[in-house]
């Protein structure tokens, strides 16, 4: 049994903290056993009565009854050295020491028992933590570096604005570019596209019954037919306004027999504008949607056809049907 010196509270054999003060036992703790006893050095009156003195002895001056060491009084309850475990024990989250649930300071280590324990983080958090610590100095160059991006960004954008308001043809380049920009995007990702006719259709070159008209009638089962002995066939198709074609839906060979003609493989566009484009076809009967471009303002299409999937039966190649579409 250990008796606290501070609050005179008594733990059992082995406890290092005060369980009511959380006072370090060791220092200040004793055991009760061992306090010191009153000490009475004074004789008794029987003794001194009875022992002779000689009359010429000197004098002594005996001591006279000392008092016991101060201690506090000790609290009459006591603790066992070895408890009875209890289901609701409370174990420190330090050492790991079952304490009684009316304890405040764990016994074997005197840490709160309130206080929460710790969970140690997973090794990924860890490691990012690590290299979160090691980059201050790397965040602050980049930091350093962005504000002068931005700073030379705004004193470009302020230098712009003054050309803009006081020099006229820079002012009017920049107005067509962004109307351009804004054209350019609207024929990119506009989505109302609507139908266009030629109308004037013509041809280098055609068949006996099947000229060039018949590629853009609408039908299914006509088509133009050109032979392929010589130059490349051209379809020529006018139109009374400047296009700017973005979708074709393209039929290839004859529709009764596809076998019996050549079908056309490439078609290479141009423009009345100079510009050109080239537009690649599947051997299919089936209608075949494809994309265009670059004919913004052309007001004339020819179409070449460089290239053919050949038949082993005919010497002509035919397109049946040639439907356009513009981004208004």
């Amino acid at each position: 049994m250990i008796v606290c010196a501070k609050c005179g509270e008594r733990s059992a054999e082995g406890t290092q903290f005060c369980p009511r003060c959380g006072e370090f036992l060791e220092w200040s703790g004793h055991e009760p056993d061992r306090q010191p006893a009153a000490v009475t050095t004074a004789t008794s009156a029987t003794s001194a009565t009875s022992a002779p003195v000689a009359a010429d002895a000197p004098e002594v001056d005996h001591p006279g009854a000392q008092q016991p060491a101060d201690a506090r009084p000790l609290r009459p309850r006591a603790q066992t050295e070895h408890r009875e475990l209890a289901e609701d024990d409370v174990v420190c989250v330090g050492c790991r020491t079952r304490n009684p649930v009316s304890r405040r300071i764990c016994m074997g280590c005197g840490r709160p028992l309130d206080e929460p324990e710790q969970v140690k983080p997973p090794w990924w958090k860890r490691v990012r933590l690590s290299r979160k610590r090691k980059g201050p100095r790397r965040r602050g160059v980049l930091a350093a570096i962005g504000r002068w991006l931005r700073r030379v960004f705004v004193a470009i954008l302020a230098v712009l604005a003054v050309l803009y308001g006081i020099v006229p043809g820079f002012r009017t380049s920049v107005n067509q570019e962004v109307v351009a920009g804004r054209k350019w995007v609207e024929r990119q990702f506009g989505a109302d596209l609507r139908p266009v006719r030629p109308t004037k259709i013509s041809a280098t070159a055609a068949t006996p019954g099947h000229d060039a008209t018949l590629a853009v009638d609408n039908a299914k089962n006509t088509y133009w037919a050109a032979p392929m002995t010589g130059a490349p066939p051209v379809l020529v198709l006018t139109f009374d306004h400047p296009v700017d074609l973005r979708r074709a839906i393209v039929r290839v060979g004859d529709p009764a027999q596809f076998q019996a003609t050549h079908r056309p493989a490439r078609l290479h566009l141009v423009y009345s504008t100079g510009k050109t484009y080239d537009v690649a076809l599947a051997d299919t009967p089936d209608a075949q949607t494809v994309d265009l471009a670059n004919s913004a303002g052309a007001t004339q299409v020819e179409v070449h056809v460089v290239d053919i999937h050949r038949s082993l039966q005919g010497t002509d190649v035919a397109l049946s049907e040639v439907e356009l579409f513009e981004q208004p």
